[in-house]
């Protein structure tokens, strides 16, 4: 594993090496946000005593290599938000030393760790409504309204189910503390029984769609084929969404009953400090210099990809404006460690639920085992 990392890096690594020689500051970044951080650091450079260069990494080949290449990597790089308490705790990433505005709330706190910020936010996204507007004239007002008959979700996957616990008065960690988890609180079990009243409602797909494995399949197929109405699902399947012929609407999720606003998971990825860094100082000063509406409009000019910053202004009943309003509407993913033990245990509670089993023991069950996991680390 080590050497595929090092192996997929080893051009930003030979880049950095030599650039940091004369204190360079080294941003290394996927092919397509090249241009956008080129042109930016074009402009930094003028009248410095030292210059941003730009070289091609990959994000997640750069990060697994971090913990053993360490300075000899990028002094800028792209981070999602639910790694930034892990890198942080092994100082592997530093803050940036400045406080950001102009965000959402969203980004904002998806930034911060222990009372400190650690990344700027570039681009974020979350889970959306998306419809068939030949056959749906406007989202509705909550998702219980909705026939079972006409909609599916990936209820089996807590990143899909997430905010349905959300809206019920579920929670994950209360105040971000790993030692309070509210996923088989009153709410939580309140959004189990909702879930597992459309996998037992009789309609073919929820039926299939018990089976994980499949159901992301289903749920497209019979979205991309008319048979149903909406989904919940992210941007990434849009595209695929209008090949098949569909006239797709997008808005953030409805609450499920009305009782409780739906905060679907939402993921931030933005640029931060690398621990090891030789010109800390001249990264964060990058870092400030991109911090602005000016920048934040030129990020989503260039990669259209949905920027946190207030200052963007998105087409009113675009699909953009959709994913910024449901990413300022939703709830960062955690960003500590801990974070990470909450997925499986939560898939196998989803699959139990889905499969008619006892929604309260499926819950405490999968909570007792967060907490072992979270014991264990």
């Amino acid at each position: 594993m080590i050497k595929k990392v090092t192996i997929a890096v080893s051009a930003a690594l030979f880049f950095a090496n030599n650039a940091m020689a004369a204190d360079n500051v080294v941003i290394g970044v996927e092919k397509n946000y090249v241009p956008y951080f080129t042109e930016l650091a074009a402009k930094f450079n003028q009248g410095k005593d030292f210059k941003v260069e730009v070289t091609t990494a990959k994000m997640f080949d750069l990060l697994d290599a971090l913990p053993t290449q360490k300075g000899n990597i990028a002094d800028i790089f792209m981070v999602p938000n639910d790694r930034i308490g892990d890198l942080a705790n092994q100082r592997l990433i530093e803050s940036t030393n400045f406080e950001i505005k102009g965000y959402t709330a969203t980004s904002t706190k998806s930034a911060q760790y222990d009372g400190k910020t650690y990344m700027l936010p570039m681009s974020t996204d979350t889970t959306l409504f998306l419809y068939n507007k030949d056959k749906l004239k406007t989202p509705p007002k909550t998702l219980k309204e909705l026939a079972p008959s006409d909609w599916a979700a990936k209820f089996t996957d807590f990143y899909f189910t997430g905010g349905l616990f959300m809206a019920n008065g579920g929670y994950i960690f209360q105040d971000n503390n790993p030692q309070k988890i509210g996923l088989d609180n009153e709410g939580s079990i309140k959004a189990g029984f909702a879930a597992k009243s459309l996998y037992s409602s009789g309609v073919t797909h929820w039926t299939l769609m018990q089976d994980d494995t499949v159901a992301y399949d289903i749920m497209m197929k019979n979205f991309t084929e008319g048979k149903i109405s909406a989904i919940i699902n992210g941007p990434w399947a849009i595209s695929d969404i209008e090949k098949a012929g569909i006239n797709v609407g997008a808005a953030p999720i409805p609450s499920w009953d009305g009782t409780g606003t739906y905060q679907a998971l939402t993921g931030t990825k933005g640029m931060t400090v690398n621990g090891y860094s030789s010109n800390k100082d001249g990264a964060r000063a990058f870092l400030k210099f991109a911090a602005t509406p000016e920048y934040a409009n030129k990020w989503y000019e260039m990669t259209r990809e949905i920027s946190p910053n207030l200052a963007v202004n998105y087409a009113e009943g675009s699909v953009h404006k959709a994913i910024f309003d449901a990413t300022n509407a939703g709830m960062p993913m955690p960003n500590i460690p801990e974070f990470g033990k909450v997925w499986g245990p939560m898939k196998v509670a989803l699959a139990q639920i889905a499969q008619g089993q006892d929604v309260k023991g499926a819950l405490e069950a999968g909570v007792e085992t967060i907490k072992y996991d979270i014991e264990d680390m």
